[in-house]
């Protein structure tokens, strides 16, 4: 059944001619309205299914101040403009429409946005019902083993995972049978890899006894609505003494998502998730974890029916799953697990098993090819092609015929058919990289590609479908693009349903020692040598190094090293300044040191030793003789965790 419209357009002859398209094709159009008000007297007595709205009104309001209302009420809505700058851009994507076409259109590419339309709202209702069910499938499952408290709640987190994505998560009551503290907490260190952290290994990271973590969590807030804090307001949340301030200083948490779960018996149990990225928590968790509420508390109840929780003095602090330097399925390649790497992973996971298009963004050398390739590899369609096309090296006279083929005799020099890239990748996917540079004429095929599912050859009579999934990725600003008048808007949104932000490598420092080692065992394969390492000075000026070419740039230098050291140790990356290097090469290595500055290298070179491992046995503590929280002390006070990159949970 076709959806009841109403149009919002303050211009008439505009307004007029969408009608006739609409009616001319089987729509009924319940009304016209040329404001945001006359729009919402009409949507309270027609109450229509899809509102076609333009983003610019006259009046006070726009079509964005209307998309926020729809958004509220749960309403499709698809926005049309002529143009747009980048601020209108972002506002209107925040909005989180479910179409966008751009003027002047065409009839045809009308109707598929409105069926493209339809189809995503009603798919994303029918999205909320199946996660819904698959969490509470996963729930049985989980309060059906037979396995202790801190295990259960463990699987609960991974299974909330995809939907309240975390860094660290405390589950628990608040002075629950006379124990002043009874949350288990759990440190994300890999893909699928939890460090359990039970009451004594809790003091000793934050180097707080039970009395000071009793009357911490005194002063921390009891929420009895779910909440969510991020930026700003979780900075002012952790201002004052509480739990809150703890996990933000030494975990380096920056939001937080509370989910209180009040339990027949007048007891509310707490999920406290916290994230290291300033901005993850919002409505949508909200939503999510209404639906999820009643099975949450239905299997922490069932839990408590099966064994009451225990006191968390007894808990011993564990990795909860095995070691992350082995490559995970799908990701085989990428090396690395900064929580900026780990958020890519969740992303391409929860992406991979739909047809959805990705859009891959990030700067040169961040690794969006291979992050195309696991998608296609988690993908159903893994058994098919993966066409891979550069969109920036293909000359602009033959682009369209390679994307799309041509008939014999369709141009000159076309000797015989020829079968393009769309056609190759028939059943399977295609990656498009540097999408940016596409040339503006051939934006708007690919556009109807999209949205039809058929190409045309060159001087062919009739289009040919084809079954594809869409893979972009670009190291442009597409919005700055847009904004500028060299990238479509409307291909901009179809590809834009889910982005995939790579971070750089400057952004994941921590993650350079285990890059080094793996390009290291990878050359020395190739060259028969036996290197073992970069030196201290290697790295340290590999670790402060800004790297503008990002591990591309880090793979050639290494591959170079290999080849010219002339004993077990790279002793020297020759790192380009110009291109943005920070490194000094020529230090003066006969000055002497102060003791704070051979202190510092001292514990970075334990660090370096243990892999980043602060506390437990093999850890850097033990190695040095110390206390954790000791060394915890002056690795701040010496500033390695900043300076070094190296993450405090990487010490778990």
């Amino acid at each position: 059944m076709k959806p009841k419209i109403l149009i919002v357009e303050d211009q008439f002859i505009e307004a007029h001619d969408l009608q006739i398209m609409l009616e001319k094709n089987g729509y009924f159009v319940c009304g016209t309205a040329r404001s945001v008000k006359e729009a919402l007297a009409l949507i309270a007595t027609q109450d229509p299914d899809l509102v076609l709205v333009d983003i610019f009104l006259k009046g006070s309001q726009t079509g964005i101040d209307l998309a926020i209302i729809l958004k509220d009420e749960n309403r499709a809505f698809i926005f049309i403009s002529a143009n747009s700058n980048h601020d209108v851009l972002m506002a209107a994507k925040a909005t989180q429409p479910h179409g966008f076409i751009v003027k002047p259109f065409r009839e045809r590419d009308l109707l598929v946005t409105l069926e493209v339309a339809q189809y995503r709202h009603e798919n994303s209702l029918e999205a909320g019902l199946r996660k819904e069910k698959l969490f509470r499938k996963k729930l049985d499952l989980i309060t059906g083993q037979k396995a202790g408290w801190e295990e259960k709640l463990l699987d609960i987190g991974k299974a909330l995972q995809p939907y309240v994505p975390f860094d660290y998560m405390a589950a628990g009551f608040k002075n629950h049978e006379g124990l002043p503290y009874s949350a288990m907490s759990y440190l994300r260190i890999g893909f699928d890899e939890y460090q359990i952290i039970g009451l004594a290994e809790f003091k000793e990271i934050t180097n707080l006894k039970l009395e000071a973590i009793t009357d911490l969590q005194k002063q921390t807030k009891v929420e009895k609505v779910p909440v969510y804090y991020n930026g700003s307001d979780f900075t002012a949340l952790a201002k004052s003494p509480s739990m809150p301030k703890i996990v933000a200083d030494v975990f380096g948490m920056q939001s937080t998502f509370i989910q209180p779960l009040p339990l027949p018996d007048g007891e509310i149990f707490h999920f406290f998730f916290y994230s290291r990225r300033p901005d993850i928590y919002g409505e949508e968790q909200l939503l999510l974890c209404s639906r999820f509420c009643t099975a949450l508390t239905m299997a922490i109840q069932s839990m408590l029916n099966t064994e009451r929780q225990p006191a968390l003095s007894a808990a011993v602090g564990k990795s909860a799953t095995k070691s992350q330097h082995e490559f995970l399925e799908g990701f085989e390649g990428i090396i690395g697990n900064s929580h900026l790497l780990l958020n890519v992973f969740d992303n391409v996971a929860q992406v991979a098993p739909v047809d959805t298009s990705v859009l891959i963004l990030g700067e040169s050398g961040t690794g969006k090819e291979r992050i195309a390739e696991s998608i296609h590899e988690l993908s159903p369609r893994k058994k098919q092609p993966l066409v891979k096309i550069n969109c920036a090296a293909l000359p602009a006279n033959l682009i369209e015929s390679e994307l799309f083929g041509h008939e014999k005799g369709s141009f000159t020099g076309a000797m015989e058919r020829r079968i393009g890239m769309f056609e190759l990748a028939d059943k399977g996917s295609i990656f498009l990289d540097e999408i940016g540079d596409m040339p503006m004429e051939l934006q708007s095929k690919l556009l109807r590609v999209l949205q039809q599912k058929e190409i045309n050859r060159i001087g062919g009579s009739s289009p040919i479908k084809v079954d594809i999934r869409i893979i972009a990725a670009t190291n442009r600003d597409l919005e700055k693009e847009v904004a500028e008048g060299r990238f479509r808007l409307d291909l901009y949104y179809r590809l834009n349903i889910f982005p995939i932000e790579l971070p750089s490598l400057r952004e994941r420092r921590d993650d350079i020692p285990i890059l080094v080692e793996h390009f290291i065992e990878q050359y020395n394969l190739k060259t028969g040598k036996k290197i073992t390492g970069l030196s201290d000075k290697a790295m340290d000026d590999a670790l402060g190094y800004t790297w503008p070419g990002n591990i591309r740039e880090l793979e050639n230098l290494i591959e170079r090293g290999v080849l010219l050291a002339k004993d077990n140790l790279i002793r020297e990356l020759r790192v380009s300044r110009s291109l943005g290097g920070t490194v000094e090469l020529n230090e003066d290595e006969n000055r002497i040191k102060t003791i704070d500055e051979n202190e510092r290298d001292h514990i970075i070179k334990a660090l370096k030793k243990c892999k980043g491992k602060i506390w437990g046995p093999g850890g850097a503590a033990e190695m040095l003789n110390v206390p954790a929280s000791t060394l915890n002390s002056k690795m701040k006070k010496l500033d390695i965790l900043r300076e070094v990159g190296l993450d405090i949970r990487q010490g778990l």
